[in-house]
């Protein structure tokens, strides 16, 4: 998908998140440099459940606006994967 195929609800909810990234990152890392948030993407999972009571899971990924490289999703990614190895490998 890229920018120009983005309906306007996909364009609201993108800016909403986009805000809502900048205001946790304030929060959270309140003593970093002023910078410009460039790309991000968010990893999200769902839980419900079928007729059955079957449990079904959707994962999402969601890049900032639609729309970034996926080499940069890769980094994003791998960069945050190996951040976490390293806090399970100290704990």
């Amino acid at each position: 998908m890229t920018r120009a195929d983005r309906t306007p609800e996909q364009i609201a909810a993108d800016d909403a998140l986009t805000a809502a990234i900048e205001q946790t990152w304030a929060a959270y890392y309140p003593d970093t440099e002023p910078g410009i948030l460039l790309e991000y993407v968010v990893l999200a999972r769902r839980r419900s459940f079928d007729d059955d009571g079957e449990a079904l899971t959707a994962n999402a990924l969601m890049p900032r606006d639609g729309d970034v490289p996926l080499d940069l999703m890769l980094g994003i990614t791998e960069y945050a994967s190996t951040r976490l190895r390293k806090r399970i490998a100290e704990d």
